[in-house]
């Protein structure tokens, strides 16, 4: 009788012990399952934390940026570019009225249709000129300069720079005179054209362009010139004048092609080149010119104050100064080109804000 009270209380106290166990593990199950959640939930929580920082860091970046290129375009310069009336056919055509020339106090100048002078009296020197009086210049009716920077030689084609440019180039910035620069070339293939304007550009970075970059080609008398001596097709002789304008316009310059009518005519597809300018060689009394152009070179044999010796003589229809210092200013700065269009006002560069778009 003993023995089996003492066998069922053996039994009663395991059973308990058994269900305590049972209590203790699912307890333990339980802040296991717990815990294991509440880890979970901090790992997602850190998860989605560095989630909404990196969100955050990248709006704050783009917010950044924005008002970065908000203040740079605010800094930057904003280049006004006139467009002007220009007569298409077949090829470009000269726009100028013939009888908007006239000859006052011994040199041309050009008035448009409203009676208005729009020309600017101009010469080119290079070191022909030798003797320049450049206060006496300054003072003058003269109100440009193209100076010839360099030249390619004619037998063994290397590249030459004028012996007076860099005197020059310094005297006209140093008595604010309007400069632009002229190459005369000898090139025989496209890639010589594009060192050319690299060897240009090298010439001018250190001074101030207001006038544009010239690609001089034309006649040379001389039967052993290396352009006589090889055939230069109509095409190739377009195709490098554009080389050498592409890659002036490239470094922020204006670039422009010179050239005489009787040259244009037979020796270049003048159709393709309207998108540059032309500084055409005429030297007569009246511009009856056949191809659209910008600049006139009206005479080779004229005398200014300030030189003692022929000068050639030019007036531009075009105020090149008034935004071509601009454009390589927006080229360093990485500012915005605004076209202006063709109007009764093409040539005057206003002052208010527009919307502009990358040059």
């Amino acid at each position: 009788m003993l023995r089996r009270e003492k066998v069922r209380g053996n039994m009663v106290s395991n059973e308990r012990k058994r269900k305590k166990a049972n209590t203790l593990f699912a307890a333990l199950l339980a802040t296991l399952f717990l815990l294991g959640l509440v880890t979970g939930m901090l790992i997602v929580h850190i998860a989605d934390t560095r989630r909404r920082d990196s969100l955050i860091a990248g709006y704050e970046e783009k917010i950044k940026s924005l008002e970065n290129e908000k203040e740079h375009i605010k800094e930057s310069t904003t280049v006004y570019v006139p467009e002007r009336k220009r007569i298409f056919g077949k090829i470009p055509g000269n726009s100028w009225n013939i009888d908007g020339f006239v000859l006052e106090d011994g040199f041309m100048a050009y008035y448009d249709e409203e009676g208005n002078k729009i020309s600017h009296l101009g010469i080119d020197l290079s070191y022909h000129q030798k003797n320049v009086d450049w206060e006496a210049l300054k003072e003058s009716p003269v109100e440009f300069v193209i100076l010839r920077c360099g030249y390619r030689g004619y037998s063994e084609g290397g590249l030459v720079m004028d012996e007076r440019f860099r005197e020059y180039a310094a005297k006209c910035n140093e008595y604010d005179i309007p400069m632009g620069v002229y190459f005369f070339t000898q090139a025989i293939t496209v890639e010589e054209a594009r060192a050319e304007a690299d060897f240009v550009i090298n010439l001018i970075k250190d001074y101030t362009i207001s006038y544009p970059v010239v690609f001089d080609t034309e006649y040379v008398s001389e039967e052993t010139a290396r352009t006589n001596t090889v055939e230069i097709s109509d095409e190739l002789r377009t195709d490098m004048i554009i080389a050498f304008c592409e890659r002036i316009s490239e470094e922020g310059y204006y670039p422009m092609f010179y050239a005489s009518e009787n040259w244009v005519r037979r020796n270049m597809e003048f159709e393709r080149l309207s998108d540059y300018d032309l500084w055409a060689a005429l030297y007569y009394e009246e511009n009856d010119f056949l191809f659209d152009h910008t600049i006139w070179q009206y005479s080779s044999t004229g005398y200014v104050p300030g030189i003692d010796t022929e000068v050639d003589l030019d007036i531009s229809m075009v105020d090149y100064a008034a935004f071509v210092p601009a454009l390589r200013k927006a080229k360093i700065e990485e500012g915005m080109i605004k076209s202006v269009p063709a109007s009764e006002d093409a040539y005057i560069i206003p002052e208010e804000d527009g919307e502009a778009f990358d040059g």
